[in-house]
């Protein structure tokens, strides 16, 4: 079982080094890259302890701070306005608080030495430490699990497009599958120490799920984009809505360039670079669109998309152009979603509306 120490050790500084290298790093990369690096001494430390330092105690201590470190990640990712990162330190101090008991026991443990028959202080020690564990990730996977499902709620306002990226449906899909294997791992403790069947160390159980862990979160943290842009616009953004005449010049200055520049043609255009075009704040943006159109910023933009589109179907000069051709075209960023889309808008499917339409053009 050595190998996973090996392999977890150099996974996990490798991705640091690959996620340090990334050209457009936010706030959330450089956190990841922290995490990845705790894991890879936590394997660094376990594989130590395995072969040269015996004295050491073999303990989940490093990984206390996983659930922290996974809930800024998220709240980095998902966050449409700075916060105080160092509010981390406090979650973190459970990890501080088992490394000075550590440093106090200055025994090591021996897996096999732990059994609820025998309830002496070794085993007192490693019941607390993984309760603690355990609910540390219970309590941190929920909150995690509830900010996803809060920010894909406002995505419309934000994103011309959806797509598992912004929707981290990586994320809580990874969080799902390794709760579980954590869980796992306690039930395998729990069913070791009480009655000694296992020929394995629990504790390589749940290193093999960190393993996993490590690799998953790596390989999708590294094509993980920057949601939000944390900055204000210069010229308009202390211009609010309050008057008639504020919100029909911003309803002039939108169609404008909605029609001039038509920045509905790219397919991951945001709230945020249409404000950066229009020199006005997300949020009166959004307010315009949801209290004088009626529309969120997904549906206004998807809108003029539609409208390209079916100008596009009826043009003999594109008449040999595949759909999915169209739809680039549009500013859509997939087949399914503009099939879905233009149906909504149109009734009909657009191969449907080429053959309804395109012969009479």
């Amino acid at each position: 079982m050595e190998s996973i120490y090996y392999i977890g050790m150099v996974q996990a500084w490798f991705a640091a080094l690959l996620i340090y290298r990334k050209p457009s790093k936010g706030t959330a990369d450089k956190l990841l890259i922290v995490w990845l690096l705790v894991i890879g001494v936590e394997m660094l430390y376990s594989l130590l302890n395995l072969n040269y330092l015996v004295f050491l105690p073999d303990l989940i201590i490093l990984p206390l701070s996983y659930g922290p470190f996974l809930l800024f990640y998220t709240r980095l990712l998902v966050s449409k306005q700075d916060f105080f990162l160092p509010k981390i330190y406090l979650h973190l101090s459970p990890v501080v608080i088992f490394i000075l008991l550590s440093a106090i026991w200055r025994k090591p443990i021996d897996i096999n030495a732990v059994n609820f028959f025998q309830k002496g202080a070794l085993t007192w020690l490693a019941i607390a430490n993984f309760a603690l564990f355990f609910g540390s990730i219970l309590y941190y996977w929920i909150k995690v699990f509830r900010l996803i499902n809060n920010h894909n709620k406002t995505l419309s306002d934000h994103f011309s497009y959806h797509s598992d990226s912004i929707k981290l449906t990586w994320l809580k899909t990874i969080a799902v599958w390794i709760l579980g294997g954590f869980i796992g791992s306690a039930v395998t403790f729990f069913i070791f120490s009480l009655q000694d069947i296992f020929p394995f160390n629990p504790i390589q159980v749940f290193h093999f799920g960190l393993l996993i862990f490590t690799f998953s979160i790596s390989f999708y943290g590294i094509h993980q984009p920057v949601l939000y842009q944390r900055k204000q616009t210069k010229t308009s953004s202390e211009k609010s809505l309050d008057s008639t005449e504020n919100s029909n010049e911003l309803g002039v200055k939108l169609k404008q360039t909605m029609l001039n520049s038509k920045p509905h043609l790219n397919n991951e255009l945001t709230i945020h670079d249409l404000s950066d075009l229009l020199n006005e704040t997300p949020s009166n943006i959004s307010t315009y669109l949801n209290k004088e159109i009626g529309v969120n910023f997904f549906h206004y933009i998807n809108g003029f998309r539609v409208e390209e589109a079916k100008r596009l179907l009826t043009n003999p000069a594109k008449n040999k152009d595949s759909l999915l051709g169209i739809a680039f075209d549009s500013g859509f960023n997939s087949k399914s979603s503009f099939n879905h889309i233009f149906k909504k808008n149109t009734g009909m499917t657009p191969s449907e509306y080429r053959n309804v339409y395109g012969k009479y053009t």
